[in-house]
C-alpha cells in the first residue's frame, strides 16, 4: 500500500468539513475534509432516506455544517425533481442557471458566470468529455456537457461556491462535486431501479428508459461490491426559425456587387442593416445512452480502507437537420422594395431571379466516456493519509457529415415579425425544378484524456484554534484534440451530377404542425423534405471514388500538464469554524496544428506556453445563535480557456460563410472573490437564506467578429468569411446577491423559492458572457401519505453570449420553464410517479442586440415521463 501512496492521489480535494448535528456546529474531526464529506454524502444516498422533505433536510444538513458557502441535492432530491439531468437538478439551486439549447440542461452556469469558468468532479476528480458536434463553434471543453449524467446514477452532487485550497483550482463561478453510491453504506443485497417511458409531443413519440443497481457486501461489513445499468432513449425534434447574421446596405468598405441595393429600394444615403437570410430549421435526433457503473470497497480494519469507482457510458448522437431558406446577402441586386425602420430593413420583397436553398445534413456521432479511480486511505491516532491515482477519457466527434444543397429560383418576400420572421416564397413547392447545387462529406473524430495522482495528508494539532493541518499535492496530464477530415469534390459537371434535381431524393412532406406556436406562413411550413438515407447513399458513392484527406486547418493537438501543492489550515471554537490556505499550481500547454499560408496551403504550428500562481483562500462561518449563521469568504482563483479556443483551428461553414477559430495566444482567466452570506434556519428543515457576491474578473474571454480570408472548400475559391475569434476581453467585475427559502407548512405542503440578481460590469462595450441578471425558482411541493407532488416553475433573463456581425451584440432572450411531477408510493418496494418537463412549449430565441432583430427561434416541444420505480 505504501507504493499507492507513492502513486495516487486523495479526494481531500473535494469535502467540506464533517457534518455534525444539524443544531450544534462542533469541531471538525482529525479525518480529512474529503473523507469525512465522502461518508455524509454516502449517508444521504443511503436507500433508507424516502420522501421529499427528508432528502431536503440532508441537502441542508450539508449546506449549514459546511465550512465553505455550498449546495446541495440528495439522492432522493434529485429522483424527485422531474430533470432529466444533474445540470437540471442543480438549476433550483440559488445563483445557478442552465443553458436549455436542446431542450435539456447541458451547461451550469453560477453566480453569473461563463459555464467554462465552473468545473465538475466526479468523486473529486475530472470526468473526460467530448462532444457530439465536432463544432468548436459550441465547445464543451472545461464547461462539461451535463446530460452525460443522467439523475439516477449520482448519490449527491455539491455546488461549492467558495473555494478551498484542497479543492481542485480552474473554477470562478463554483465547482461541482457528483458523489456516487459506495457498497458498505447500502444494505446487503439491495436491489434498486426505474423503468420509464417518455413522451415528446412535437417528435409526436416516444421511447423507452431504464436503471437498476444491485448492492453486495459480507456479514462482515468490509467488503462490497455495487452495480448499476442505465438505459436512456430520448427523441428530440427541434423546429424553428434562423437568421444568419446581419449586413449593412449601402456600406462604403464593401465594393462587393451582389451587395448593392438600387437607389429605388435603399436610398444612398440611408446605411440600414438587414437580415442575410430567414431559415426555417428542422433538427431530428435520437439521444441513446447506456451505461455501466460499478464500485467495490475493502474495509478490512477501521485504520484502512480501499475503494476502487468505475464508470462507463457510450452514446449515440444521430441526427439529420434540414434548412430551407432565400439567400439574399448576395442577392441585393434583385430586391424589388424594401421598408426601413429604426435603423432596420423590416420587410422586402425579391424578384423571380433570387435564389432560395434547400440544405440536408445527416450526421452519425457516438462518444464513449469512462473512468476509474482507485483510492486508499489510512487512519492513525489523530492524522489521516490518503492517495488517489486515476484515468478518464472521452472519445466523440463525429463519424461523419453528409450533406448536399438544391438550389431553386422564385420570387419571395420576407418581413421581421417580432420574434419569428416570416418569409413567403412566390413559386411553387416542386422537386423537379430545386436542382442540385452541392454536396459534401466530412468527419471530425475527436478526443479527451486525463491521468491523474494525488496524495495528501491530514493531522490534527492543538495550535489555538487551529485544530488540523492538512498538506497534499495533484498532478495531471491532460489530452485533447481532433483529428480532421473532408472530401475535396470536383464540380458537380465532372462529377456527371449536375443535372441532378431533388425529385431524384426527395424525402416526402413537412409533418402537420410543423413550426407550430412559430408564427411560420404556409410556404414556411410546407415543403418537399430531402430522403434522409437517400442523401447518404449518394454522398457516399462519391466519398468511395474521390476519398476524404485529411483536413489542416481543423486538426489539433493539446497536451496540458498541471502540478499543485497546497496546505491549508482547518480552525474552529465555540462558535466559529472555518479553514485558511493557499494553493500553488503551474500549468505547461503544448499546442500543435496548421496555420493558412497561402490558398489551400497550411504548414504546422507549435505553440509552448507556461504560468502559475499562488491562490490563497479563506472561509469563515460564525454562528451568532443557534439557529443564525454567517459566513465570509475571500479568494484569489484561475480558470483556463477552453481547449480548442487555444489552438489555431479553423471550422467554416462554405454556404453562410461564416466560422470561427482558436487563439494560440490566449491566457487565464483571473479573479478575487468576496462571498458573504446569512443562514437562519428558523424551524425543522426550513431556512432563509441570503448571499452577497463579488467577482473581479481579469482576462475575461470573449468572442469578437471579424472578417477573414478563407479557403471555401466546397466552392474550391477564396472567400470573405464572419469569423468568430476569441481574445481576452480585458476586466469584468460581477456583483450580485442571491436569497433562498425553504420551508414545510404543515398538511404535507412545502416550498422551496430562490432569487439571483447578478450585474457585471466590463473594461469594453460588450458585456460579461453568460450572465442573466435576473433569475428565480419556485417549487411548491405536497407529500402527504403515498402521494407527493411537485412543480417547479424556472425564469432566466436574456444573457449575452458573443460579439455578432458588425460589432453588435448576440444575446439569449429570456427563457422560462414549468415543469411537474406526481408520485403514488404503491407499497414498500414500488412507486410510480409522472413527470411532465416544458409543459409552456417554451421558445428558445436568440436575438442581435434588441428582440426586434431576431437570429435563432427554437421550439423543443412537451416531455412527459411515466415512471416505475422499484425497491427491494
Amino acid at each position: 500500500m505504501a507504493g499507492l501512496l507513492a502513486t495516487g492521489g486523495a479526494m481531500a480535494q473535494d469535502a467540506a468539513s464533517p457534518a455534525p448535528t444539524t443544531n450544534t456546529p462542533a469541531k471538525p474531526a482529525a479525518a480529512a475534509p474529503a473523507q469525512t464529506d465522502a461518508q455524509n454524502a454516502a449517508s444521504l444516498e443511503g436507500i433508507t432516506v424516502t420522501g421529499i422533505r427528508a432528502s431536503l433536510q440532508k441537502s441542508l444538513d450539508l449546506k449549514r455544517n459546511s465550512d465553505s458557502i455550498v449546495d446541495a441535492i440528495s439522492a432522493e432530491d434529485v429522483g424527485k425533481f422531474p430533470d432529466t439531468n444533474v445540470a437540471e437538478s442543480l438549476s433550483h439551486l440559488p445563483g445557478i442557471s442552465v443553458d436549455r439549447n436542446f431542450g435539456e440542461g447541458d451547461k451550469v452556469s453560477i453566480l453569473g458566470t461563463d459555464p467554462a469558468l465552473n468545473r465538475l468532479l466526479l468523486n473529486g476528480q475530472t470526468l473526460a468529455s467530448t462532444n457530439w458536434t465536432s463544432d468548436p463553434n459550441n465547445p464543451d471543453s472545461r464547461s462539461f456537457d451535463y446530460s452525460l449524467l443522467t439523475s439516477e446514477i449520482i448519490g449527491n452532487a455539491q455546488v461549492y461556491k467558495t473555494p478551498q485550497a484542497n479543492i481542485d483550482e480552474g473554477s470562478i463561478g463554483g465547482t461541482v462535486i457528483v458523489n456516487t453510491r459506495r457498497p458498505l453504506d447500502l444494505k446487503a443485497n439491495t436491489l434498486t431501479g426505474t423503468v420509464s417511458y417518455g413522451y415528446n409531443d412535437r417528435a409526436d413519440t416516444g421511447k423507452p428508459n431504464a436503471s437498476v443497481l444491485y448492492s453486495w457486501k459480507n456479514n462482515d461489513n468490509t467488503f462490497g461490491v455495487l452495480g448499476s445499468l442505465m438505459h436512456s432513449d430520448r427523441i428530440i425534434d427541434r423546429q424553428g426559425t434562423e437568421i444568419f447574421g446581419y449586413q449593412r446596405a449601402n456600406d462604403p468598405t464593401d465594393t462587393n456587387p451582389n451587395h448593392q441595393f438600387a437607389p429605388g429600394v435603399v436610398p444612398a444615403d440611408q446605411q440600414p442593416t438587414y437580415p442575410t437570410a430567414i431559415n426555417t430549421a428542422w433538427f431530428q435526433q435520437r439521444r441513446k445512452r447506456d451505461g455501466v457503473s460499478t464500485g467495490l470497497q475493502w474495509k478490512p480494519s477501521d485504520s484502512f480502507e480501499l475503494n476502487f469507482t468505475g464508470l462507463y457510458v457510450t452514446e449515440k448522437f444521430d441526427n439529420y437537420n434540414q434548412s430551407r431558406y432565400g439567400d439574399w446577402s448576395s442577392s441585393a441586386p434583385y430586391a424589388t422594395s424594401a421598408s426601413v425602420n429604426n435603423g432596420v430593413i423590416t420587410n422586402a420583397s425579391y424578384g423571380p431571379e433570387a435564389p432560395t436553398y434547400l440544405d440536408g445534413y445527416e450526421r452519425e456521432s457516438k462518444v464513449n466516456t469512462g473512468t476509474a479511480q482507485l483510492r486508499a486511505d489510512w487512519y492513525g491516532d489523530g492524522w489521516h493519509a490518503s492517495s488517489q491515482v486515476g484515468y478518464t477519457g472521452s472519445t466523440g466527434g463525429s463519424e461523419g457529415i453528409w450533406n448536399a444543397q438544391v438550389k431553386s429560383l422564385g420570387g419571395y418576400d420576407w418581413n421581421l415579425a417580432g420574434e419569428h420572421p416570416q418569409i413567403n416564397y412566390h413559386f411553387a413547392d416542386d422537386p423537379s425544378q430545386a436542382v442540385l447545387n452541392g454536396v459534401g462529406f466530412s468527419r471530425a473524430p475527436t478526443y479527451d484524456r486525463e491521468r491523474y495522482f494525488q496524495a495528501d495528508f491530514a493531522h490534527d494539532v492543538a495550535w489555538g484554534p487551529l485544530n488540523q493541518i492538512e498538506v497534499g499535492v495533484k498532478a495531471t496530464n491532460h489530452y485533447n484534440g481532433q483529428d480532421a477530415y473532408a472530401a475535396r469534390f470536383p464540380s458537380l459537371a465532372d462529377m456527371g451530377i449536375a443535372g441532378n434535381t431533388l425529385a431524384d431524393f426527395a424525402g416526402g412532406q413537412t409533418p402537420d404542425g410543423f413550426l407550430g406556436g412559430l408564427n411560420a406562413t404556409p410556404s414556411m411550413a410546407n415543403w418537399t423534405t430531402i430522403s434522409k438515407g437517400g442523401l447518404k447513399d449518394g454522398v457516399n458513392a462519391l466519398v468511395d471514388q474521390y476519398g476524404a484527406p485529411i483536413d489542416p486547418k481543423a486538426t489539433y493537438a493539446i497536451q496540458e500538464q498541471n502540478r499543485a501543492f497546497y496546505i491549508q489550515g482547518d480552525f474552529s471554537g465555540d462558535d466559529y469554524r472555518g479553514n485558511l490556505g493557499v494553493r500553488y499550481f503551474r500549468t505547461r500547454d503544448t499546442v500543435d496544428g496548421y496555420n493558412s499560408v497561402g490558398t489551400d496551403t497550411y504548414a504546422p504550428v507549435n505553440k509552448r506556453s507556461a504560468y502559475h500562481n499562488w491562490l490563497p483562500s479563506l472561509n469563515i462561518a460564525y454562528d451568532v445563535a443557534q439557529d443564525l449563521t454567517l459566513r465570509f469568504a475571500y479568494a484569489q482563483t484561475i480558470a483556463r480557456p477552453r481547449y480548442q479556443q487555444m489552438t489555431p483551428y479553423v471550422a467554416l461553414d462554405d454556404r453562410s460563410l461564416t466560422g470561427s477559430r482558436g487563439n494560440t495566444d490566449l491566457g487565464p482567466y483571473k479573479s478575487t472573490n468576496y462571498d458573504f452570506s446569512a443562514e437562519w434556519y428558523f424551524s425543522e428543515n426550513s431556512v432563509l437564506a441570503a448571499e452577497l457576491f463579488f467577482r473581479r474578473i481579469s482576462g475575461y474571454i470573449l468572442n469578437t467578429q471579424v472578417l477573414e480570408t478563407q479557403y471555401n472548400l466546397t466552392n474550391q475559391r477564396d472567400d470573405i468569411y464572419q469569423m468568430q475569434v476569441p481574445i481576452n476581453a480585458g476586466v469584468a467585475k460581477v456583483k450580485g446577491a442571491s436569497i433562498s427559502y425553504q420551508q414545510n407548512f404543515g398538511l404535507g405542503f412545502g416550498m422551496l423559492a430562490n432569487y439571483t440578481y447578478s450585474d457585471a460590469d466590463t473594461s469594453n462595450d460588450f458585456p460579461l458572457p453568460y450572465n442573466s441578471k435576473n433569475s428565480f425558482n419556485l417549487s411548491p411541493f405536497f407529500e402527504q401519505g403515498p402521494w407527493s407532488a411537485r412543480v417547479t416553475y424556472s425564469w432566466r433573463s436574456s444573457y449575452f453570449t458573443s460579439i455578432a456581425a458588425l460589432q453588435t451584440q448576440q444575446i439569449t432572450g429570456i427563457f422560462r420553464e414549468l415543469d411537474a411531477s406526481v408520485g403514488y408510493q404503491v407499497n414498500d418496494h414500488m412507486r410510480i410517479s409522472l413527470d411532465g418537463t416544458n409543459l409552456l412549449d417554451e421558445t428558445y430565441q436568440v436575438y442581435d442586440d434588441r428582440p426586434s432583430q431576431p437570429l435563432y427561434s427554437y421550439k423543443n416541444g412537451r416531455t412527459y415521463t411515466l415512471t416505475l420505480g422499484f425497491k427491494l
